[in-house]
């Protein structure tokens, strides 16, 4: 028995949440970690969107009984929003705190009045949050609507869980479960960041002169026009509520005055899927078309006169100062071939590089890994 336990104190010293004692009991903390369901996709475009589309966040709509289900439901909208906007999931994203959810009609009609292309809403049918002493878990459906047509483009559904669990007593080291100080936030961000997966490969890059030019001039004559909505819709439903906000929770929550213009702001990059060998600068005889419509869209009459910036991005699988040096060659391997292939003067593209630290998406599969291996493109302000 004492030999078992000293490989598990041996073990343990290696780990930096170990704390060894000469006198008292040795603890080792191990924190909690979120569990997921399954990512339920009810519907998804089976064709790739090329092109810049907006999209406006309604704060979502808690189902479920709860104290404060208003608020709570604002703060979960603004996370993943939050979320999807640091991963670029659409070149333009509002979130309107000011907005109430009284149906998709409603909702619909003021999206399209404000000249959005795409309408999100969600739904929260389940929230439990047992902060540092129980359990929390959130359940979360988000459908997205394409204006124009009112239709229904992508539905997903997936829940959450970190579990409360028992510390273990091994006589002269102890196991405690810590329980995060933000458990709910932890959820909802993991929950937003598998859902924007689908969506990148709808709604993420693109492949024609015309739609990259679309995408770095973003409609700024409509953009520029802030547009009041006079419609007053029914009210909400009225509900009864059982669980309390935490304070620093509406600390977070602000809002703009009643009325007050909203205006999908101007896109300011867009991704193109630009492939290079793994560990290489070297770009992909397959990427030559892409960049052949990029040479002709900063050629054209709306772009010609346009400084631009072009960063390049790399996976996590080297060191991040290997990636960070990777990616800004990357950047120099594309202004190369334009430079090369089109009459543009080398001192209209700057580059950059970004390493690994801004990843689409989690760098957890081959997939994903592609994804985020790309080349962002911005006019320079």
């Amino acid at each position: 028995m004492k030999k078992y336990l000293i490989i598990l104190v041996l073990l343990l010293s290696a780990c930096t949440k170990f704390e060894p004692q000469l006198t008292t009991q040795s603890i080792f903390y191990e924190d909690a970690k979120v569990q997921l369901s399954q990512l339920m996709v009810y519907s998804r475009p089976e064709k790739p969107h090329y092109g810049p589309l907006s999209a406006l966040f309604y704060p979502y709509f808690v189902t479920q009984t709860i104290k404060d289900g208003k608020d709570w439901g604002k703060l979960i909208s603004k996370n993943v929003w939050q979320n999807w906007t640091s991963l670029q999931i659409f070149p333009s994203m509002v979130f309107d705190d000011e907005l109430v959810y009284r149906g998709l009609d409603d909702a619909m009609f003021t999206a399209r009045s404000r000249g959005f292309d795409l309408l999100v809403v969600g739904f929260v049918p389940y929230l439990y949050l047992g902060h540092t002493m129980d359990d929390s878990a959130v359940t979360l459906q988000v459908k997205i609507y394409e204006t124009k047509h009112g239709q229904m483009v992508c539905s997903f559904e997936q829940s959450g869980r970190i579990p409360k669990r028992m510390d273990d007593d091994f006589i002269i080291i102890k196991r405690e479960h810590r329980m995060p100080d933000s458990a709910f936030f932890q959820i909802v961000q993991s929950i937003a960041t598998d859902m924007a997966v689908p969506l990148t490969s709808w709604a993420r890059y693109e492949n024609t002169n015309k739609g990259i030019i679309a995408g770095l001039t973003a409609a700024k004559a409509d953009a520029d026009k802030p547009q009041m909505i006079a419609y007053t819709p029914q009210q909400p439903p009225v509900s009864s509520q059982t669980v309390q906000t935490p304070q620093e929770s509406q600390a977070e929550m602000t809002s703009a005055p009643t009325g007050t213009p909203v205006t999908p702001p101007k896109a300011k990059s867009i991704n193109l899927a630009i492939q290079f060998d793994v560990d290489s600068a070297t770009i992909k005889p397959e990427s030559y078309p892409i960049l052949n419509e990029l040479g002709k869209a900063l050629t054209s009459d709306k772009l010609k006169e346009k400084n631009v910036i072009i960063a390049g991005h790399a996976d996590a699988d080297a060191s991040a100062e290997y990636n960070l040096e990777l990616s800004k060659k990357r950047a120099e391997a594309v202004k190369t071939y334009l430079t090369k292939n089109f009459p543009i003067s080398s001192t209209r593209i700057a580059t950059t590089g970004f390493g690994e630290s801004k990843p689409l998406v989690p760098n957890t599969t081959k997939y994903n890994k592609l994804l985020n291996r790309r080349v962002q493109v911005s006019i320079a302000p």
